[in-house]
């Protein structure tokens, strides 16, 4: 028990690192609010919402840390800093809803994206959706749990919903990520066929970097949690800034052109590209022979080849 005090001040060092990276929300707000790009308000409104809630977090922790190693009713008790950070307080169970709020808005702008990517279909949205339902009821369950009095943070019922919420979670990520970074592949070759170059292979492999992120995240916090260490659960405090610098970092890396991204051709213009979040373009020779629509990219109303839509 006496770990855990230092366990706690320890995650909230490290957050407050990674709270310092989401200065790539003025980044992503300039790119965004380009007005030679188009993008869409989503983006917008979740860059926000990630911050504030990073913020409040931050804040929050500072607060509970503050209480925790300075408070004379709680230093007096023996292990009383390493009791107080464990017990379900208002300070705590604040944080806990900001994680899970943190994590929902960044699965969600996730499978926004793969709804983007693949023509707005819904075939592969709505098992997704299902699966964050499933995902995030299992960690409300689990923060309800620790609120009752017959409850504690270690005990078998919340584990279970606990290990239940990552798994889940850990699995929607990885298969989303996947999907939207098939959808650039498949993309891409087509793309090679007119340009010569694989225009989308860069934002593939940003998409999977920082999906990856998050992912590895989760997957750590898991394990520590099925071995018994009570650092899976300080350690969430960290995962709250990385689930806000995910999207961000997406944002920033194509926004600053760190991946090219795209094709429409007409018969007088040049090439350009439209993918969430930004639009990129890119220079090629005029194309002066007629094309015929490429599905699932072309329009149904003109004979340009237009990947990812307008809005975005």
């Amino acid at each position: 028990m006496a770990a855990l005090d230092r366990m706690f001040i320890t995650s909230v060092w490290f957050e407050s690192m990674v709270y310092g990276i989401c200065v790539l929300f003025g980044a992503c707000i300039y790119i965004l609010a380009n007005r030679n790009r188009k993008s869409h308000r989503v983006l917008f409104v979740s860059c926000i919402f990630h911050i504030l809630v990073s913020t409040a977090h931050n804040v929050i922790s500072l607060l509970l840390s503050l209480q925790g190693f300075t408070a004379s009713s709680i230093t007096s008790v023996p292990n009383g800093s390493s009791k107080y950070f464990v017990a379900p307080t208002t300070f705590m169970l604040t944080n806990l809803a900001l994680y899970i709020s943190n994590v929902l808005a960044q699965d969600l702008l996730l499978i926004w994206r793969l709804y983007v990517v693949w023509n707005h279909s819904w075939k592969l949205v709505v098992p997704s959706l299902i699966l964050e339902v499933a995902h995030i009821a299992c960690a409300i369950i689990a923060v309800f749990l620790i609120a009752q009095p017959n409850e504690h943070l270690f005990s078998r019922n919340v584990q279970a919903f606990g290990r239940a919420s990552w798994s889940l979670g850990l699995f929607l990520n990885t298969c989303v990520t996947f999907g939207i970074a098939y959808r650039l592949w498949l993309a891409g070759r087509e793309v090679s066929d007119l340009t010569g170059r694989n225009a989308y292979k860069a934002a593939m492999f940003t998409v999977i970097e920082s999906g990856a992120l998050i992912a590895s995240c989760t997957l750590i916090l898991f394990v520590l949690d099925i071995t018994g260490s009570p650092s899976g659960f300080m350690a969430f405090n960290v995962a709250v800034q990385i689930a806000t610098t995910t999207p961000l970092l997406i944002i920033t890396r194509l926004g600053l052109g760190l991946a090219n991204i795209g094709t429409h051709f007409d018969k007088s213009s040049s090439p350009t590209v439209t993918f969430a979040p930004v639009q990129i373009d890119i220079t090629e020779d005029t194309c002066t022979y007629p094309m015929a629509p490429m599905s699932p990219f072309a329009t149904r109303k003109t004979g340009s080849m237009q990947s990812f839509y307008r809005e975005v």
